[in-house]
């Protein structure tokens, strides 16, 4: 069974969008029990992990000899989730334009700020507009890695304003704003990104 590594911006979506199979088939390999197992979200996955890809079959349909038959492939599509927050209040009913894989989508956020959109599973780049409040936002679809890992967690802390760095490692900023947002969360200030502290990390972002 062939194997692939992910890319940054990749996930069992937009691989599904490539190879024309359903997301289901492929996140359900039996070689993608041990992702399954470890908790992961199919779409969001750290670069290197290692993604099994099913080989599919070949397909029959049984049809006329006299006429013209049209077959129509559904696309896959991916769910697009973002919670709204300014000081970290929801931002409840707040109106949007999310420019998207050449769509122009339009909607308002729920009671907690939320808006969730499906988007070409293969969208990499998405414009946020709210346009009450005259603010556009560039936005990577994607890149989100796993929270238990120190770049997901900083990319969280990053979405909740608590962290404005970029490191190429762990550093000593990223241990402070953990300690910072444990302390914000009343868990036990470690520094550490220890269980409870991912828990919290994916509550307060949403995912």
């Amino acid at each position: 069974m062939p194997t692939h590594k992910i890319r940054p911006g990749e996930c069992i979506s937009s691989l599904a969008e490539r190879m024309w199979l359903p997301v289901d088939m492929i996140w359900n390999d039996p070689g993608n029990a041990p992702l399954r197992e470890a908790g992961r979200d199919p779409n969001v996955l750290a670069p290197g992990d290692e993604v099994s890809l099913p080989q599919p079959g070949p397909r029959t349909f049984e049809v006329g000899t006299d006429g013209a038959h049209c077959f129509r492939v559904k696309r896959p599509r991916a769910m697009f989730r973002l919670r709204l927050q300014r000081n970290g209040e929801p931002l409840d009913g707040e109106p949007y334009e999310l420019l998207v894989g050449g769509q122009e989508l339009q909607g308002t956020a729920d009671g907690e700020g939320r808006l969730e959109v499906p988007i070409p599973a293969d969208a990499t780049t998405a414009t946020l507009v709210l346009p009450d409040r005259g603010e556009k936002y560039e936005l990577m679809v994607g890149h989100l890695e796993p929270a238990d890992h120190w770049r997901g967690a900083a990319q969280r802390l990053r979405s909740l304003g608590l962290y404005h760095a970029e490191p190429s490692a762990p550093d000593e900023g990223l241990e402070r704003t953990l300690r910072r947002f444990q302390a914000l969360r009343s868990l036990e200030v470690t520094g550490a990104l220890d269980g409870p502290t991912i828990a919290a990390l994916q509550e307060a972002h949403g995912c």
